[in-house]
């Protein structure tokens, strides 16, 4: 009798792993469906220039309107037309940008009332019919699990070690994620600092007529 308990051991393991492959093969499956699922959510949630249509005509400032800005010039866009939705400042303010601007006109980015924004047109990755999200100073991010991520819309002072340099062409103002938060323009001038980052390629300014803080190219000034 031993041999015959010899041979039925590997005969009941075999019959253990044919019986296991179906529950494997579903594990697989199902992991595959977990990661597909993963990317795809990751994609609509990565999108980071949703269009939408101006329910109304948007007056579009230069900088966001405040006691001390001055040369605040507007552009508008017409109802219907599209813009691009980048972050809301605050429960009345959001940063938007005119692709019909972009690279032809400067600037194409700047600061509307929401109110004045429609839902979302059909476009890839997004769908259509969608508000403005309510999100206060957060970004769609594609570095970010989430797809979002805070803009440093107020950036703290830095030591001055320059200034009134001059601001040599057009030039955007940004945050440390490179988040737009402002617009400056030539001929105006700015205090520098001694913060820098990407090799120097942003450097840490204080822009007077925008009463405000953040990062211009080097190459600007």
């Amino acid at each position: 009798m031993r041999p015959a308990l010899a041979v039925q051991t590997p005969v009941t393991l075999a019959l253990a792993a044919v019986l296991c492959l179906p529950a494997a093969a579903d594990a697989a499956a199902g992991a595959r469906s977990d990661a597909q699922t993963a990317a795809r959510t990751a994609t609509a949630q990565t999108k980071l220039f949703v269009r939408y249509a101006a329910g109304s005509t948007c007056t579009v400032y230069l900088n966001y309107p405040k006691p001390g800005v001055v040369a605040n010039t507007t552009f508008t866009i017409p109802a219907g037309r599209h813009l691009i939705w980048r972050y809301n400042v605050d429960g009345e303010w959001a940063l938007v940008s005119d692709p019909g601007r972009a690279h032809d006109a400067f600037p194409w980015w700047g600061f509307t009332r929401r109110d004045c924004i429609g839902k979302s047109v059909p476009q890839q990755d997004y769908p259509a019919g969608q508000p403005v999200p309510d999100r206060i100073q957060e970004g769609r991010s594609n570095v970010s699990p989430s797809g979002w991520r805070p803009v440093g819309f107020t950036l703290p002072p830095a030591r001055i070690v320059e200034q009134r340099r001059l601001v040599t062409r057009n030039a955007t103002l940004r945050d440390e994620a490179n988040f737009v938060i402002g617009n400056v323009l030539p001929g105006w001038h700015v205090h520098v600092s001694d913060k820098r980052r990407s090799q120097g390629h942003w450097v840490y300014v204080f822009v007077p007529n925008a009463q405000r803080w953040g990062y211009v190219e080097a190459t600007a000034l």
